[in-house]
This record gives C-alpha cells, sequence and structure tokens, in this order.
C-alpha cells in the first residue's frame, strides 16, 4: 500500500507542474496576443522598412510574391504619407471592414489565441511611355524594353502590393539620351503615365541647398539659392524637395508633387538661359505657391519649408512690436525674455513726436519644422523736443520665430542693442 502511495505521488506532481506550466503559458498567451497588441505590433511594422512586415500580412490574391522586399513599398508609402498613416491606425483600431487593407482573423496560435492579420489588396498595373526602345526600372529592378508602337509602349509589372515605387524610363532619341523618373503611389491598377517630355525651370532656395528629384539628389544650389534646370525630363509624379542643414541638423522642405503637371511644356523655353532668370530675387522665405511664373513667364520652383514665414508676415510682425511690444505675439507671452527687453528698450522713444519706424526685412532662412532665422535692419526717426530731428538704427538684427497654432511669434531676439 505505501509502495502504490509512493508511485502515486511522482504523478501527481508531475500533472500538477503540467497544470502550472500550461497556467502561466495560457496567461502569456492571453497577454501577448490580445487583439489590440496584435494590431500594435502590425502598425509599428507598416510605417517602418526597417522591421518585418510579412509576417501580418495575407494577401488578397494568394499569386503574389509574400516577401519582406515585395511589401517594402507598402512601408514606404505609409512612412511618407503620415496623414494616411494615422487614418489606417485609426481604421485598424476600429476595426474598420472597408478599404484596401483591414483586419481579419486568419486562424489561431497554438491552438488556443486567436490569430489577426492584415487582408492586403493587390494590383496588377502598367507603365505607358512615347519612346521606342524604351527600358523600364522599378525599384532598381531591371524589366527591360517596353513593347508596343505609335508612342505608346507598355510594360506589365505583374502584381504588386500598394505602395510607393520609384519607376525609370530610360530611351534615345535622335542620339539623344533622355529617362523619365518618378515616384508613383500604386492603389489601382490604373495605367502610370511615363511619357517623357521636357521644361525648363530655376528651382529657387536656401543657399548651397542640396535639390532631390524623386528621391535623388540631381544639384546643389549655388551661394545665391538657385539652379537652373534645362530641357530637363519630366514625367508625371515626378517630386522635388530641397535639404539643408541649420547649426548642424539636417532640414527638409515641403515636397513639390507632380511637378510635370505644374509645368507647360508648350509654354517653358528650351532655349532658356541662365540670364533669362536674371532678375529672380535672392531666397526670401515662403511664397504663396512652390511653383509659378515670374513676369517673363519663366518657371520658378520656389519649394515651401514647413512653417517658414515670409516678408510681408515677418516685416508687420516686427514693426508692430518695435512700436508697442504685445506679450501674445511672444511665445511664452510675458514670460519671454526677448519681450522684457524689447519692452524696456522701446520706452526710450515714449517721448518722441513725429515718430517713424522702417523694417526691412534682409533674409529670412528655414531653421527646422515651425522655425525661422529672420535677419532684419531697424530705423526709427523722430523728433525730441526742440531738437533737430534724429534717428535710430539697428542694422544685421537677428530674430527667431516659431509658428504656433497657425500664427508667427517671436522666440528670441538675438541681437538687440
Amino acid at each position: 500500500m505505501e509502495n502504490k502511495e509512493r508511485h502515486a505521488h511522482p504523478k501527481l506532481w508531475l500533472l500538477l507542474i503540467a497544470l502550472i506550466a500550461f497556467g502561466i503559458f495560457y496567461a502569456w498567451g492571453s497577454f501577448y496576443y490580445q487583439k489590440d497588441r496584435q494590431v500594435n505590433r502590425m502598425i509599428a511594422a507598416i510605417a517602418d522598412p526597417k522591421q518585418e512586415l510579412a509576417t501580418y500580412v495575407k494577401p488578397n490574391n494568394p499569386d503574389i510574391e509574400l516577401s519582406a522586399k515585395s511589401l517594402k513599398p507598402l512601408q514606404s508609402y505609409f512612412k511618407h504619407n503620415r496623414k494616411a498613416f494615422k487614418r489606417l491606425q485609426e481604421d485598424l483600431r476600429a476595426d474598420k471592414k472597408h478599404g484596401q487593407i483591414k483586419l481579419v482573423q486568419t486562424g489561431n496560435y497554438y491552438g488556443f489565441f486567436p490569430k489577426y492579420q492584415l487582408l492586403v489588396q493587390v494590383y496588377h498595373p502598367q507603365v505607358e511611355t512615347n519612346h521606342p526602345s524604351s527600358k523600364l526600372t522599378v525599384n532598381g529592378k531591371d524589366l527591360g524594353l517596353m513593347t508596343g508602337g505609335d508612342q505608346n509602349y507598355y510594360q506589365d509589372l505583374g502584381l504588386v502590393f500598394p505602395g510607393r515605387y520609384h519607376l525609370l524610363v530610360n530611351t534615345k532619341v535622335s542620339g539623344r539620351k533622355l529617362h523619365a523618373d518618378a515616384v508613383a503611389n500604386i492603389w489601382s491598377d490604373k495605367t502610370i503615365d511615363l511619357k517623357i517630355k521636357t521644361g525648363t525651370f530655376l528651382v529657387r532656395s536656401v543657399p548651397y541647398g542640396k535639390v532631390y528629384i524623386n528621391d535623388r539628389k540631381v544639384k546643389v544650389l549655388n551661394k545665391k539659392g538657385q539652379a537652373l534646370f534645362k530641357n530637363y525630363p519630366l514625367a508625371k509624379e515626378t517630386e522635388l524637395y530641397i535639404t539643408s542643414e541649420y547649426q548642424g541638423k539636417k532640414i527638409k522642405s515641403l515636397t513639390v508633387k507632380d511637378l510635370a503637371k505644374t509645368i507647360d511644356y508648350e509654354f517653358s523655353k528650351s532655349d532658356d538661359t541662365t540670364s533669362d532668370y536674371g532678375d529672380v530675387p535672392d531666397f526670401s522665405g515662403n511664397q504663396k505657391d512652390d511653383v509659378y511664373q515670374d513676369i517673363e513667364g519663366d518657371y520658378i520652383v520656389n519649394p515651401l519649408w514647413p512653417g517658414l514665414t515670409d516678408v510681408t508676415e515677418a516685416k508687420k510682425l516686427l514693426t508692430a512690436n518695435y512700436l508697442k511690444p504685445d506679450a501674445s505675439d511672444f511665445v511664452n507671452e510675458a514670460g519671454n525674455d526677448s519681450y522684457l527687453s524689447l519692452k524696456s528698450y522701446v520706452k526710450k522713444f515714449k517721448k518722441a513726436k513725429k515718430l517713424k519706424l522702417q523694417v526691412k526685412i534682409n533674409k529670412i532662412m528655414p531653421a527646422g519644422a515651425n522655425y525661422s532665422e529672420v535677419t532684419y535692419g531697424i530705423s526709427y526717426k523722430y523728433h525730441l523736443g526742440k531738437k533737430k530731428s534724429k534717428e535710430v538704427i539697428l542694422s544685421n538684427q537677428i530674430v527667431m520665430l516659431k509658428k504656433v497654432d497657425e500664427q508667427q511669434k517671436i522666440l528670441d531676439i538675438r541681437t538687440l542693442e
């Protein structure tokens, strides 16, 4: 009897240990495979090309290659389009069952925990161009010669995931090499237009800024912040932006979208030279549009910088505050040291008569998203008592502005004398 009890005890212990181990495993699985936690991991991966996404994706067509490489364009799209990424997050967390990407249950992990994946719509587009002997490259992969005739040549892309693709068409016309490259956001089976045309335009931005077209560095601006592009091949979806540095930190302009759509090929003069743009002023902040024509009809590409001020806005703000400082125009309002300094400075003109103030904006430079560095000059002209008119000039002043809730505010006046 005692021997039987001794043999039974090990079995009970093993059963107890197994139950405890299963309980720990189940508790861990219930936590790790929670629906919200699975969605969080998917969201983290879908906008980061460095992360593995394939395990979270179920294509609606099983014939497509499912791999980290084939999903990179989808991740790149959401990395570059934060509004679309934010909307996707909201849709996935709300479990909305519409659109090209939706959350579905595809099975179970270990037979216990629901497995969720992203059901992704795939597409079968083609690319069209207008010259024979054209070769197509997609994301660095050579797809060979395009076929067709009568200025209509095509290449099939096969099944692809939606996303951001770099397309390049190379050809030769009358002995001259031409190419058209574009960034295409593919979200349908629609034919992608890469017909090659050319345009002449001047890019104007910060001195020595680097010009990128379709994510490829193509030129460096001169000391005046200008570079001429003559007969430059343009295709639909061509994008352009500028990068520079401010105090050792990289800054980037907003992207000029679909440059080819804005520039009229017929009007863009192929025989223009730098002298045709001789009267173009130096860069002085954001303009109303990122592409416009000067009085002679020449095209100027002036990429906008996020939150950067312009001459009119900066001049109005400085004029008002050099006459009567307003705490609401300063970051941190009355607690701003520059507000207190400027308030003290303008007191010297309190008894002045016939006071006239002139503000001249000399230069506006981007200093990061929503920051502007403005170089300017100030001139006070006035009468004091019975004395002759006097003038106080403050030259080469520097002020930092910050855009807060769509309003430019003074962050720091660096050189107030």
